[in-house]
């Protein structure tokens, strides 16, 4: 099927699109602060922030959370800082083009001196690579082709140049760290979500030693990190329960020396591990269903230290400072964009770690925010998270908005087109159906394969949940996703049209059969579990699949994509957009030329905002703008 043309609002359209644009950038340039890292001194603070319009790199006084950030370089695309160099003067950086994901691996300088690619040449899905402190001549990073499903473990000078394959694997997976002296890595080979392996790799040899699990099992594994002297290992798993744990097992022999149990809740996995080079000091990052955790462990016990109180929202540890004494973190709140803050290790006490001014926020409503639950058809406890605009009056129009993965999950946070669409008047609902992460290996696996028409009853209940509260207007509600979500979107239009008001799919599936056979080599196995296998199971998918069943459509669609999505590529959103301008169902289509998988460019996030504003109210009808106080 040929590409469809993108719409392009005219007349009345495109002069209240440029009036509700107003609105929307002070939002949007409420910049986020999203990674950071001290610098070998502890003088400076390295961290990127969106508030140029695009992810970059920025340097700042350590000391002084008002200071001046100074943009590293100007790069076109967008940035991610993966490690500092042991001199103190670079940094590698991660990129792409066009937010393809074809990760490129980059040197700079701290003094903004010209960056210098380490991995030109072959197109590449890069994952982040690894510097080992005290043998920093060399380094490494795992990777794939697009179509492919096995992973391969490469090492490349520092000054860049060849790249070597080290470990090849017949499996999908990736490198999870490297020790201090460079002579060994962690990678896991990911068989399912629900099934991987931890191996120790020889970077001498490239010979591999099976750590964790020791013998076949059915197992996940969330994190994994070299202790400061590189004898022992950190993994954070599930065991195959509902119990998460973290173990310490000896380097090389996996026996297991002592182990930290989860609790508070027991379902929460860890997401990441980190290890401070002095002061025996781990610290965790706890994935807990809608909110994360932070918690300070020691290295040798694995016994709690203090406690860290961060504010109900999104976040995670960053990075120790050289001494150990100190670990920095982003977090959010769903009215505070994300920013850096540092942790007293010792103390446990958290501090803003840089505090900017962002007036913008004052367009923003005093927002509400909630966790509810409710139950599902079979009795199973759906999560779900609330944003209302305080001093809000009369009924609302609702937006329910579905996460990605399928695993992913909402977290009460920060996010720019919730805060958007409260100030005009909206309420905000987020549920955690079946299948999401962060609730238990059993309620994440509760949607696989035939699963999933179970999840299909989960997104029937909590929109109808959302329409019948105090506060909701019932006849408008407006079904909202990306990806995976974006998928949902489709899945509520066509098996529950009644319940919407109107649709917002952002680079959802609509075919189950094209999807798999163009998606990423490692995504397609990934999702063979998910949802089934094509061959074998090329009946249920086509079952599943929202274009068997787009007749039953009724309801005005909004369509996003980014032109060079890997993932869910723009000829699902084509498929579907056809779909319903064959049958003349009211379709607006916006193709981002320069997204991905993603929409994080500042011009792409605004004209999209205000463009779902517009149609949403000539479809839904007008809400009442809420004042901000």
């Amino acid at each position: 099927m040929a590409k469809q043309e993108p719409d392009v609002p005219s007349g009345a359209d495109a002069a209240r699109i440029a009036e509700l644009a107003r609105h929307v950038t002070p939002l949007v340039d409420a910049f986020m602060n999203t990674e950071a890292l001290l610098t070998q001194d502890g003088k400076r603070v390295v961290f990127v922030s969106n508030r140029d319009g695009l992810p970059q790199i920025y340097v700042a006084d350590a000391a002084r959370p008002d200071s001046a950030a100074k943009r590293l370089v100007t790069w076109p695309e967008r940035m991610s800082i993966e490690a500092l160099t042991p001199d103190g003067q670079s940094l590698l950086f991660f990129s792409d083009k066009g937010a393809d994901e074809n990760w490129s691996i980059f040197k700079v300088g701290l003094d903004g001196s010209a960056p210098v690619e380490l991995t030109p040449g072959e197109t590449m899905n890069r994952d982040s690579p690894l510097l080992p402190e005290l043998a920093p001549s060399t380094v490494y990073f795992s990777g794939r082709r697009k179509e492919e499903v096995p992973a391969a473990v490469y090492a490349v000078p520092i000054t860049g140049g060849a790249a070597r394959v080290l470990y090849r694997d017949d499996k999908p997976g990736f490198l999870t760290d490297v020790s201090r002296d460079g002579k060994q890595l962690l990678f896991q080979r990911y068989l399912t979500g629900s099934e991987n392996y931890l191996l120790n790799l020889d970077t001498a040899t490239g010979q591999s030693r099976q750590l964790y699990p020791l013998a076949p099992s059915q197992v996940t594994i969330t994190a994994a990190r070299f202790s400061a002297d590189g004898k022992t290992v950190f993994v954070a798993t599930d065991a195959g329960g509902e119990q998460n744990l973290l173990l310490a097992l000896e380097a090389q022999s996996g026996k297991e020396l002592a182990r930290y149990v989860v609790t508070n809740p027991t379902t929460a996995p860890i997401r990441l591990v980190m290890a401070a080079k002095t002061g025996h000091v781990l610290a965790l990052t706890l994935d807990a269903g809608n909110h994360s955790e932070l918690r300070l462990l020691d290295a040798r016990t694995l016994k709690p230290l203090a406690p860290v109180a961060m504010p109900l929202g999104l976040g995670g540890a960053q990075g120790f400072s050289e001494d150990g004494r100190k670990l920095t973190a982003i977090w959010s709140t769903p009215a505070a964009p994300t920013d850096a803050w540092v942790i007293d290790v010792k103390t446990g006490k958290a501090t803003p770690l840089r505090k900017e001014p962002r007036p913008s926020l004052k367009q923003v409503p005093a927002i509400e925010a909630s966790i509810t639950e409710i139950r599902a058809h079979d009795g199973l406890t759906l999560p779900i998270n609330v944003y209302l605009p305080k001093g809000r009056s009369g009924k609302l129009p609702v937006i329910v908005a579905y996460h990605g993965g399928p695993a992913g999950g909402a977290k009460i946070r920060w996010a720019a087109p919730a805060a958007f669409f409260l100030s005009q008047g909206y309420a905000w609902v987020e549920p955690n159906v079946r299948g999401s992460g962060g609730f238990g290996r059993a309620f994440e696996a509760a949607d696989n394969g035939r699963g999933r028409m179970e999840a299909f009853k989960d997104i029937e209940a909590t929109g109808r949940w959302a329409a019948s509260q105090p506060w909701a207007d019932p006849s408008r509600v407006i079904v909202y996703g990306a990806s995976y979500g974006g998928y949902t979107v489709l899945v509520g239009l066509t098996r529950m049209p009644g319940l919407w008001r109107a649709g917002v799919d952002m680079y959802g599936v609509a075919n189950m059969k094209t999807f798999m056979a163009t998606t990423s080599g490692f995504i397609r196995e990934l999702f063979l579990l998910e949802m089934g296998d094509p061959e074998k199971d090329a009946a249920f998918l086509e079952s599943i699949s929202p274009l068997r069943d787009v007749d039953q459509i009724v309801d005005p669609l909004f369509v996003y994509a980014g032109e060079n999505d890997p993932r869910v590529p723009r000829s699902e959103s084509d498929q579907i957009v056809h779909a319903l301008r064959e049958r003349k169902i009211p379709v607006e289509y916006m193709v981002a030329e320069n997204e991905g998988h993603s929409l994080v460019r500042r011009d792409n996030v605004i004209e999209f905002l205000s463009r779902v504003a517009r149609f949403l109210e000539k479809h839904a009808g007008p809400a009442q703008t809420a004042q901000a106080h």
